[in-house]
């Protein structure tokens, strides 16, 4: 980067934070490298030094919700002043005659300083997360290969990831995936085009060749083939993109993936070829390390390795002939369907009568997992004798920017966020509405675990039971096909309401509650909530919900492990499939 950038400058979407922006507004960047595979980021800055954590914390995940990036490095640097060094004596010497100063020579411009260096660090950092070992510094400056066309190759190759149009002459290096030479027949010609790949990117190879110029490129390059290319960049009008013109190729050699980790992992859960439409992976004894799971991993160091077909058994022996040294687990992925008790409306001892006090609230979120998200809205209201007694809300500061998506959603922006209380303050000050209440929410799963996970990291004691009015309109109104908050409230003829936000869906579930009990009173005779739970699998036998089946991988310990294992296999296919 040849000039230092304003941070905010870059970043723009931090000053919708006023309190970051103002802390990261002297900063300048001095360089940034972005990996698009990995969504990654890595910026070097001046004027952070005495940045402590927190903020370098908060300004890296500011960065990586606004741009949806996986993670972001901020790295400060600090600048040394240069000491002169100490006057060193020397004994006088008689004055040299002067000479003529020699000419300055054309080779001693040097390349910016580090600018191969940090190319190949890239390089190298891009072929280990790809599983392949780089080769040793050495080899990079022979070939190693057969020449197919124009001479040797001895530079190193940069990453196809890494190149711009305004590099002019490269050496890349990769697979080849593709082949769609053209002959120009009336023009006596050849039209070489074949596409390659380093894993960090992948390039067309495209060049126009008159006469049989081209000819070598063209019987030589087959699909699979690895290859070292020494080309200028181009725009290719016909492509419309970034095409390489090759100068010369040679054949290389590509280096097999390695183990390099010191305590090896025991892989159990492989597939193989015997899972119909949904793995490649052999296990033959004839196939060779490079397609055999069994022997490549036997030549990495593992000791172990499973083996779980979907539903079958058929690769056992194959992988036992393949196997000299490491140990086959033999195993399955199975489909285990719950057809007896496979979701509860109750979670909990909750011995109250239906028309006892019950908290139903709602949540909304920055997003869907528990343990990366957070809670940004908590809505309660307080429903006894079917009638609403009080309510709650209140937002809950993220420490983070909202997503386009969950703005879009919820209606909650981050302005609205400016000032509310922090997730601690937000959890206790709703615990403290509920007390020791049940709590009722629409698929509670969700707003339970939620509320869960923000407890367990504040150390906050929460005990408080809770029903899911999502299972109990799936048995109680059979007749509906889907079971969102919106369609069952509009079944019921409840009043229209701010969907995805938490106070108003906390006040659909209290309508929707009484409908429900009524339901359970006059029509199966249940008046407390702890009969619940029992009297489900009645409901279901009428109900038209479908069940999802859970993945399972099961794993035979011992020969007596083995047997049942093929029991069941047999009897899945024979007495219980589909």
């Amino acid at each position: 980067m040849s000039e230092k950038i304003p941070f905010l400058d870059m970043f723009s979407h931090l000053r919708r934070r006023r309190d970051l922006a103002e802390a990261v507004a002297p900063w300048r960047i001095v360089s940034a490298a972005i990996d698009k595979a990995a969504l990654t980021i890595r910026v070097e800055v001046e004027g952070a030094g005495g940045a402590g954590p927190n903020l370098l914390r908060d300004a890296q995940e500011g960065i990586c919700h606004a741009y949806g990036l996986r993670s972001a490095q901020i790295v400060p640097l600090i600048p040394v002043k240069a000491e002169a060094p100490a006057p060193v004596p020397v004994p006088e010497q008689p004055k040299p005659v002067p000479q003529p100063a020699p000419a300055p020579k054309a080779e001693e411009k040097k390349p910016a300083p580090d600018a191969f260096s940090r190319t190949e660090a890239i390089r190298q950092a891009a072929m280990q997360r790809s599983g392949v070992t780089p080769a040793a510094p050495k080899a990079e400056k022979k070939s190693g290969g057969d020449s197919i066309f124009g001479k040797p190759i001895g530079k190193p190759a940069t990453p196809i990831g890494e190149l711009e149009l305004d590099m002019g002459m490269v050496v890349v290096e990769g697979d080849v995936f593709a082949v769609d030479n053209k002959e120009l027949k009336k023009r006596g010609a050849w039209v070489v085009a074949f596409d390659l790949t380093d894993y960090t990117g992948s390039i067309r190879i495209n060049k126009f060749f008159p006469g049989e110029e081209g000819k070598p490129l063209v019987d030589k390059i087959k699909k699979g083939m690895h290859l070292k290319i020494q080309g200028r960049l181009n725009i290719d009008r016909f492509y419309g993109d970034m095409v390489l013109e090759p100068v010369a190729v040679t054949t290389a050699d590509k280096s097999a993936k390695q183990d390099t980790a010191e305590e090896k992992r025991v892989e159990l859960h492989m597939h193989t070829t015997m899972s119909m439409m949904d793995a490649l992976t052999s296990v033959s004894p004839k196939a060779g390390p490079d397609k055999n799971v069994v022997k490549r991993a036997e030549s990495w160091g593992h000791r172990a390795i499973a083996i779980t077909d979907h539903g079958v058994a058929q690769a056992f022996p194959d992988a036992w002939h393949s196997a000299k040294k490491i140990k086959i687990l033999y195993g399955v992925e199975a489909y285990f369907i719950n057809d007896m008790d496979d979701r509860v409306a109750v979670h909990g001892d909750i011995p109250a009568a239906f028309r006892d006090e019950i908290v139903c609230f709602d949540i909304e979120t920055t997003g869907l997992d528990k343990n990366r998200e957070v809670i940004i809205e908590i809505g309660a209201v307080k429903l006894k004798n079917g009638e609403i007694t009080d309510t709650f809300n209140t937002f809950a500061a993220p420490k983070r920017m909202l997503t386009t998506e969950i703005t879009r959603l919820t209606g909650i922006t981050d302005d609205m966020l400016e000032g509310a209380p922090s997730q601690e303050q937000a959890l206790r000050a709703f615990l403290d509405f509920a007390g020791n209440a049940p709590l009722a929410a629409h698929n509670a799963e969700f707003d339970m675990g939620f509320i869960d996970a923000g407890c367990r990291k504040f150390g906050i004691p929460f005990e408080n039971p809770s029903i899911d009015t999502l299972i109990l309109a799936q048995n109680l109104l059979p007749e509906l096909g889907k079971y969102k908050l919106d369609i069952v409230a509009n079944h019921l003829q409840l009043p229209e309401f701010n969907h995805h936000r938490a106070s108003d869906d906390a006040g659909v579930v209290a309508n929707m509650l009484p409908h429900f009990i009524r339901m359970m009173e006059e029509q199966h005779g249940l008046h407390t909530w702890n009969e619940v739970n029992p009297y489900m699998p009645k409901l279901r036998r009428h109900g038209k919900a479908r069940r999802q089946p859970k993945h399972l991988i099961v794993i035979a310990k011992n020969q007596t492990g083995l047997r049942n294992l093929y029991k069941l296999i047999s009897l899945s296919h024979l007495e219980h499939y589909k």
